[in-house]
C-alpha cells in the first residue's frame, strides 16, 4: 500500500546508511536469485537427461514385449511403456518452456536490469558523497580562517589600543604618532580580512546546506528507484514461482491416475491364463508333427503318454515366442545313453548332461524345455528357484555344492568339483581336496570358502592377481574409464546405498581380519567384488587403507604448503585479538575458497575428478550427520592426514607433520562444506 512504501521510504531516510542497506537488499536479491537460477539450470538438465533415458529404456522394453504375445500383464506393461514415453516427451516440453519464458528469460532478464540500476544509483550516490564531503572540507577550512584572521585583528587592535595610551599619557613625538599612524592601519587590514573570513565562511556555510539538501533528495531518489526496482523483481519472481510449480504439477498429475490404472488391471489377472492360452493356440496355431517322428525305442512304453517329441515342442516353442533361432535339430547319435559331460565325470551335477540327447528320460523331456537363462549358473539361486523339483524318472543325482552354504556371490558361478590344486581366491590358501571351481571364470575355492566368497562370475576367464594397494595412483586412474579407481566408486556407491545412517560410518574402523580379506578378495576380483554382505565398517576402512597407501596423495606433495598456509590464514583470522566482522570473516573466506579453488585445478585431471568424487560422497554423509554423527569437521580430522600430507623424508619432518594435523583437517573440511563453490565451475582443471 502507499503508507506502507511511504514508511518504508521515510525508515530508510532516517538511518545515515539507508542508501547503504537497500543497495546490500539489492545484491542480496541479485545472489540470491544467481543461485536460483543455477539450480534450476541444473535441475532442468538432469530432468532432459532422465527423461531421455526413460523414453530409451521404455522404446527399447516397448519393442521387446511387444514380440512376446503370450506373456502374462504385456498389456499392462505396454501401457506402461507408453506412458514413459509419453511422460518423457512431456518433461522435455515443460524444460523448453520454463527455459525461455516461463522462468529462466524473464527473471535473468530482471536480474539484470536490477544489477545494472544498482551499480548506477551506487555511482550517482558515491558522487553526492563526494561533494557533500569536499562541501564539508571546505567549511571547516573557511572556519579555521575565520578564526585566525578573528585573532589577526583582535591582536592588532590591542596592540594599536596599547600605543594610543602610551601616547596619550607621554606624549610622544613624530615618531610615535607615524608609528601609532601603521598601525592603525594595520588594525583595519586585519579588520577587513576577518569580515570577508566570515563571509567566505557564511557562504561555504550555504553550500553545505544545498549539498545536504540535495544529497537528501538524491537519497529519496534513489531509496524509492531501488524499492520500485526490488518491487518489480519480486513481481517477476512471484510469476516465474507459480509457473514453476504449476507446471511441476501438471507434468506428474497424470502419473497417479494412471499408475492407479494399471495396478487395478493387474488385480484382475488370473494367474496361468496367458500360459493356458499359449497351449490352446499350440493346439490350433502349431506344427503338427508324427508323434513317431523322432520317437527313441526307449520311449515305447510311455507313447500313450507322450503325444508330441521333444523337437516339436521346441519348435513350437520358438514359433510361438518369436524367439528369432534357428531350428536346431537332434545332435548326431553318438551321444549315447551310457555317455556323460565332462562335469558329471568329475562329480559334476546331471544337470550339465546335454539337453538334445536323443536317450534323454521323459523327466528330462519334460524338465528341458527352453526357457530364458537367468543371469546365474547352476549354482545360483536363480535357477534353483527356476527348476522343478526332480521327477521320478530321473535318474541324476544333484551336484557336489547344491547343499552348501554359499554366499550371494559365489551363487552367480557355475561350479564343479576341482580338477588340479590351485590358489583359492578367497582364502590364497592351496586347494587339494573338496575345492569349487567355476566352469565359466576358472575361479578356484574351498567349499569351506563358498560362503564368505566375494568375488562374482564374470563369465570370461579371471585375471591374475592385481596389485592395487599402494600402487601409483595414476596406473589406477588409467584402467577406469572415468579416471575414477573401481574401488573408490564401489565402495563409496555402497556405502551410500545402505550405511549413510550408520553411526560413526569412517570413524570406526572395521575387524582387521575381515579387512585384509577384502583387501584380498578387490586385488583377486576387481570389480567383481560383491560387497552387499559384508560389514559397511569394513567396506570404509578398505577404502581409507587404499588413499592412505598411495605413494602421493590425491593432493600432490607439492601443493602441500600452499594449502597449509591458507590454513593458517583461517585459523589466524579466528584467533585475531581484535574484533572481526562477519563482512570481514566473509571476505577472507571467499579468498581462501578462490584460491583453494585455483590450486586445485592444477591438479591433473584423473586426480582431481577423484577429488571431487570422494570430496561430493563425504558431503552426502554430512547430510545424514544427524544419524551417523558424521559433520564435515569430524570427516576432515579423519580424511586430512589422507588427501593432504607432506612429502616424509625423516623424522622431523614427519613430527611436524602431526603439527599441522588441525591445518590438514580444516583444509578437508572447507572442502566439504563449500564443494559446489569449490568444484563447481564451467572450466576444466589444467591437467587436462
Amino acid at each position: 500500500s502507499p503508507v506502507r512504501t511511504g514508511d518504508v521510504d521515510r525508515t530508510l531516510q532516517q538511518q545515515d546508511s539507508g542508501v547503504e542497506s537497500a543497495l546490500l537488499y539489492a545484491k542480496a536479491w541479485s545472489k540470491y536469485t544467481k543461485e536460483l537460477l543455477a539450480w534450476v539450470e541444473k535441475r532442468l538438465s538432469i530432468d532432459v537427461e532422465c527423461a531421455k533415458s526413460y523414453a530409451k529404456i521404455a522404446e527399447s522394453a516397448k519393442t521387446l514385449a511387444s514380440q512376446q504375445e503370450f506373456m502374462p500383464f504385456r498389456e499392462t506393461f505396454m501401457t506402461a511403456f507408453k506412458n514413459d514415453i509419453e511422460y518423457s516427451q512431456l518433461v522435455l516440453h515443460t524444460t523448453a518452456v520454463l527455459q525461455n519464458h516461463k522462468f529462466i528469460q524473464p527473471l535473468l532478464t530482471r536480474k539484470t536490469e536490477l544489477d545494472k540500476l544498482r551499480k548506477e544509483v551506487k555511482e550517482q550516490w558515491q558522487r553526492e558523497q563526494k561533494k557533500m564531503h569536499e562541501a564539508d572540507s571546505a567549511l571547516r577550512k573557511a572556519r579555521l580562517l575565520q578564526a585566525q584572521r578573528q585573532e589577526e585583528y583582535e591582536k592588532a587592535k590591542v596592540s594599536t589600543s596599547r600605543l594610543e595610551e602610551e601616547q596619550n599619557v607621554g606624549g610622544g613625538g613624530a615618531a610615535t604618532a607615524k608609528q601609532l599612524e601603521k598601525r592603525r592601519r594595520l588594525e583595519e587590514e586585519t579588520l577587513q580580512k576577518a569580515e570577508e573570513a566570515r563571509e567566505h565562511c557564511k557562504a561555504c556555510q550555504l553550500d553545505v546546506g544545498e549539498k545536504r539538501i540535495e544529497m537528501a533528495n538524491t537519497k529519496s531518489d534513489i531509496i524509492t528507484q531501488i524499492r520500485e526496482m526490488v518491487s518489480q523483481c519480486d513481481l517477476t519472481l512471484k510469476a516465474v514461482t507459480v509457473n514453476w510449480f504449476q507446471l511441476q504439477q501438471a507434468q506428474v498429475v497424470s502419473l497417479p491416475v494412471n499408475n492407479q490404472s494399471l495396478c487395478e488391471n493387474a488385480k484382475l489377472y488370473e494367474p496361468g491364463q496367458r500360459y493356458i492360452e499359449f497351449v490352446r493356440n499350440l493346439a490350433s496355431d502349431g506344427p503338427r508333427l508324427d508323434s513317431h517322428s523322432f520317437e527313441a525305442p526307449c520311449f515305447a512304453e510311455y507313447k500313450n503318454c507322450i503325444k508330441l517329441s521333444a523337437g516339436s515342442i521346441k519348435f513350437a516353442l520358438n514359433a510361438a515366442l518369436r524367439i528369432q533361432a534357428p531350428f536346431r535339430p537332434w545332435t548326431s547319435a553318438n551321444q549315447s545313453a551310457g555317455m556323460c559331460s565332462d562335469s558329471e565325470s568329475a562329480g559334476g551335477s546331471s544337470e550339465s548332461r546335454s539337453m538334445d540327447s536323443p536317450t534323454a528320460s521323459p523327466g528330462d523331456l519334460k524338465r528341458r524345455l527352453p526357457r530364458t537363462p537367468s543371469t546365474g549358473t547352476m549354482s545360483s539361486a536363480d535357477d534353483l528357484d527356476d527348476r522343478e523339483p526332480p521327477s521320478p524318472f530321473e535318474n541324476g543325482s544333484p551336484g557336489p555344492f547344491r547343499n552348501a552354504q554359499m554366499s550371494k556371490a559365489a551363487q552367480t558361478h557355475k561350479l564343479r568339483k576341482l580338477r588340479a590344486p590351485s590358489k583359492c581366491r578367497e582364502c590364497d590358501g592351496l586347494v587339494v581336496f573338496h575345492g569349487a571351481e567355476c566352469e565359466e571364470c576358472s575361479l578356484a575355492c574351498h567349499k569351506k570358502c563358498l560362503e564368505t566368497l566375494a568375488i562374482q562370475c564374470g563369465h570370461k576367464k579371471l585375471h591374475g592377481r592385481l596389485h592395487l594397494f599402494g600402487v601409483d595412483f595414476t596406473q589406477a586412474a588409467n584402467n577406469s574409464p572415468d579416471s575414477i579407481p573401481f574401488i573408490v566408486r564401489k565402495c563409496t556407491s555402497e556405502i551410500e546405498s545402505r550405511a549413510l545412517n550408520i553411526k560413526g560410518i569412517y570413524r570406526v574402523n572395521g575387524a582387521k581380519s575381515r579387512v585384509e580379506k577384502l583387501c584380498q578378495a578387490f586385488e583377486n576380483g576387481k570389480h567383481l567384488v560383491e560387497l552387499s554382505e559384508l560389514y559397511p565398517h569394513d567396506i570404509s576402512n578398505v577404502l581409507k587403507l587404499y588413499l592412505r597407501q598411495l605413494p602421493e596423495p590425491l593432493i600432490l606433495f607439492r601443493y602441500y604448503n600452499d594449502f597449509i598456509g591458507l590454513a593458517k590464514e583461517m585459523e589466524a583470522l579466528r584467533l585475531s585479538p581484535t574484533p572481526v566482522s562477519p563482512a570481514q570473516i566473509s571476505v577472507e573466506l571467499n579468498r581462501v575458497l578462490f584460491k583453494i579453488r585455483d590450486l586445485l585445478r592444477q591438479l591433473p585431471a584423473a586426480h582431481y575428478k577423484t577429488l571431487q568424487f570422494l570430496v561430493e560422497h563425504l558431503y552426502r554423509v554430512t547430510e545424514h550427520s544427524a544419524e551417523n554423527k558424521m559433520t564435515a569437521s569430524n570427516l576432515g580430522i579423519i580424511f586430512g592426514p589422507t588427501l593432504i600430507k607432506p612429502r616424509q623424508a625423516d623424522a622431523e619432518v614427519s613430527l611436524s607433520s602431526l603439527v599441522d594435523y588441525p591445518y590438514q583437517a580444516l583444509i578437508v573440511e572447507l572442502l566439504i562444506r563449500h564443494h559446489q563453490m569449490i568444484f563447481d565451475i564451467p572450466l576444466s582443471p589444467l591437467g587436462n
